[in-house]
Formats: C-alpha cells, structure tokens, sequence
C-alpha cells in the first residue's frame, strides 16, 4: 500500500471512529452547550484533529517513518484518558485480543506461559500447560523462544510473540527454541489446538481432623459458571465442615457470570443494584432454581485482598450484606463502575462505564471497597530475582489447564485464618 493511501486511510479511519460513537453517542447529551456527538465533533473536535495530522504528514522531519496505526491508536487513548476516569480505558488490536482470551478462556495455541527476558531479548517459557501441544513436545521451563515463523522474539516483544504463536486450532508453527544445556538451537513445529484455561479451581483441606472445601475463582469468565457448578457438584460428594471462596487477586469480569454463581450461593434476595448513565434503575435478584441446596447449613467464607476488584465485589457484597458469609482478608478494590464494550475499526475496544452498581444494603464502595469482617494481612513479599523460573512458578503456570489448586497453609496467613475460623479455633 502506498504511503498516500495510507495517509488517506487513516483521515477517513480517524472521521470514522467519530462516525461509529454516533450509534450510541448521539443521543447522549453532555456539558458543552447541550449539543450531541455529531455536533461536538464538527465544531470541536475536527478542525484540531485534522490540523495536526496535517502538520505531521507535511512537515514532520522524519515522515517517512511515520506509523499511522499508531497515531491513532494514541489519539483515542487520549480521548478517553481526557475523561479522567480510571475506569474508561481504550485497547488497542493486541490488547483486545488478551483480552478476549480472558473473557473467553479459551483460544487456538500450544498452552505456553511465557515471559519476557530483557536482558536476553527474548522469550523465556515459565511452563508448558498441562496436557497441551507445547508440553507433548518436551518443552520446560527457562527454555528460550529466539522467534516465531522465523521472526525473532527480540522485535515481536511479549505481546506480538504470543499472539503469533497463537492461531487456528489445526494450523502449524515453528518455534526456534534454545536450552542452556544445548550446543546451537532447535525449530520445533508444534500443531496448535484450542486450548482452555480454568477459572475455577477446588481440592480438599484437611485441618484439625476435619474437612473443608476450597475453591479459587481466579476471574469471571464466560467458562466461570459451568466450572463453579462442577466444583460445587464434586465437594457435594465430599463430607466437608466447610467452605471458603478464594476471589484474591480476582480482577471481576463478566455481570452475568457474577450473577449465575452468586445465585448458587444465594437463594434468594437481592445480588446488586444498578444505576445506568441514562438514570435508570435495576434491582438485580438471584436466578430461581440455581441454588445448591448442600451449601445450606454449611459455614461459609470469602478470602478477599485489595485486588479483588469489580465482579468479585458484587459476589462478596451479596453474600456479605445477605450474611451467607463471612468475609476475611483486607479490604476489597472498590470498582463499583460497570463497564460496556464498544468496537472500533482500529481493531480496538473502548470499555466505558455506563452504570454505577450499590451493594444489596444500599453501600456506595466505588473507590472504597468493601471491608473484611475480619482482617488479616499477608506479609509483603521480598522482591526476587527473576534470571530463573523457580519451581513454584513453573508448577502454578502448569495447571492452568487444571482444576488443581496450589495451597500453602503454613505460609498464607489468610488462608489460615479461614480455617482458623471455620474449626472454630480448635
């Protein structure tokens, strides 16, 4: 493509990200004089925008390099960060898709986690996940990725290398791979298959001759509800005194994944209430039929820290303000915004709040959080270096793909004070 139609593209790319935010935008009224989008971007916005794209096509003293995707993507970034919300983000193309892995959990690929070595300048795997292409192939721990396809991990980065090796299920790539025990480098052709991380994981506790049930809920994905309704089933199996919900370092996600497994814990009641951006109103109760009926004498609690952000808020909020549990750990995040996607040409999203949520007893915890019934801090960890994949990190990135766990009792203060608790100090 030649440069002047490049130029052009990203004009006409650039008039039409405004185009696209008219669909919601246009009968949204703000400050300026009361007038809608259309308006605010002919007299505001599209003098300014296109001076300065003039400018640096025709006078910028390195033009011929110029990276237009990029510009633009800057150029939304920038609008959203002149909303001074840390709530309102804009993802770029390669952002959208983690992204979308997230929710999703699940993709095309060989089930690596990886990571970046600076000082290399190159990727470095921390695990092969559990029974995927990637560990079939035999490869381990601080082993080297120099490049994907041929393109070296040193200009792709962390980003653009993970998204290269992923793909179609099917569908082949060549890693160039080195060891350190390793005289020169290996290709290794791996077949990419679909690849499903676990959001929920649960195992058994035994504490003080009695059983308790554990459950991590690492985020709330589309997966989440299925997953917490198997763990739910397989501990409803077990003859336990107890169960605790891990939701730390649990950064939210989906509503309606919140919704479904709050419902299992809750019987009935209210789970949240929200308040749209058009003043509405919704009182969200639980969904009939969802409860398990094994959870309803058995004690219950939510381990929480200052991570716990958003969906995990609206499940601690329900269980803690219905008292079905009790909440141990630190204070919650306080992300109370409701966010809504919107696609953009660029490939990109904007996640823009478009509703505030209340706790069922009526708490504003936006910038708050929600404070634990009972507090207990772990120790801050010591920096470490990180020149090598410790043991401990490989075995965690090696279950992604598990149901299993990783618990240390002797080490996690809150995890001990859970069962602490739930023996009754016995």
């Amino acid at each position: 493509m030649s440069k002047k139609k490049k130029k052009l593209i990203s004009i006409i790319v650039i008039f039409g990200l405004f185009i696209t935010s008219w669909i919601f935008a246009d009968s949204v009224y703000n400050s300026y004089q009361n007038k809608n989008a259309e308006q605010i971007y002919y007299e505001k916005f599209e003098e300014p925008i296109y001076s300065v794209l003039y400018y640096i096509t025709n006078y910028y003293y390195n033009k011929d390099k110029i990276d237009y995707d990029k510009i633009l993507d800057s150029t939304i970034e920038g609008m959203i960060q002149g909303l001074e919300d840390p709530f309102a983000w804009y993802l770029d193309s390669v952002e959208t898709e983690e992204s979308r892995i997230d929710i999703e959990a699940k993709y095309g690929g060989i089930g690596l986690t990886i990571r970046y070595d600076y000082d290399a300048k190159a990727v470095v795997i921390v695990s092969p996940m559990s029974g995927t292409p990637a560990e079939r192939a035999g490869l381990m721990p601080n082993d080297y990725i120099l490049s994907v396809d041929g393109t070296p991990t040193s200009e792709l980065g962390i980003n653009k290398a993970a998204s290269l090796m992923r793909g179609d299920p099917g569908t082949a790539v060549t890693l160039e791979v080195y060891r350190g025990s390793w005289n020169e480098p290996k290709n290794v052709t791996l077949i990419r298959e679909i690849i499903e991380t676990r959001t929920v994981k649960h195992d058994i506790i035994s504490y003080n001759n009695e059983t308790y049930g554990y459950i991590l809920l690492t985020n709330f994905a589309k997966s989440s509800s299925q997953e917490m309704s198997e763990a739910l089933e397989s501990l409803s199996t077990k003859s336990i005194n107890g169960l605790i919900l891990d939701l730390r370092n649990n950064p939210g996600g989906l509503l309606q994944a919140a919704i479904d497994i709050t419902s299992m814990f809750l019987k009935t009641g209210e789970i949240v209430s929200v308040s749209y951006f058009d003043n509405t109103k919704e009182t969200i109760s639980t969904i009939p039929g969802k409860y398990n009926a094994f959870l309803r004498d058995l004690p219950i609690v939510v381990l929480v820290n200052n991570a716990s952000a958003s969906a995990s808020e609206i499940f601690t909020g329900a269980l803690k303000d219905n008292n079905v549990a009790t909440i141990i750990g630190e204070t919650t995040y306080g992300k109370a915004a409701v966010q809504s996607t919107f696609s953009l040409t660029t490939g990109g999203e904007i996640w823009l709040p478009i509703a505030q949520y209340l706790t069922p007893n009526g708490s504003d915890i936006h910038l708050k959080g929600i404070a634990p019934d009972i507090e207990v801090k772990n120790p801050v960890k010591e920096i470490v270096s990180f020149d090598e994949i410790s043991e401990e990190e490989a075995f965690q990135a090696f279950l992604t793909t598990t149901d299993k766990p990783v618990l240390d009792l002797d080490n996690d203060l809150q995890l001990k004070a859970a069962v602490d608790f739930l023996s009754g100090g016995k």
